[in-house]
């Protein structure tokens, strides 16, 4: 069995600055993209995803996690330009 964080099974820095990423890419991939981050690109590359489920099950992650709401708010102000010209997301 692998460890579930990149260096070993304690939770480093590396995680405590992937981990509001991690976070966003579940949010706002869907919503501007049209792409299931998971579903789409994490089943191809079972380390990442067992990575970012150790991120995401973390309690003092899912504690510190910003709603979705206020994530995609604060995407539409910052991020909007990004979103590729036929993307299947949305603005």
């Amino acid at each position: 069995d692998r460890a579930p964080f990149l260096l070993g099974d304690d939770f480093s820095f590396a995680e405590c600055v992937a981990a509001p990423w991690v976070q966003r890419f579940f949010v706002t991939l869907p919503y501007f993209r049209g792409i299931d981050f998971e579903g789409d690109i994490l089943r191809a590359f079972d380390s990442l995803a067992a990575w970012t489920r150790a991120i995401r099950d973390r309690a003092s992650c899912q504690e510190s996690i910003c709603p979705e709401g206020e994530m995609l708010d604060a995407a539409k102000r910052y991020y909007v330009s990004y979103l590729s010209p036929g993307a299947r997301g949305r603005l």
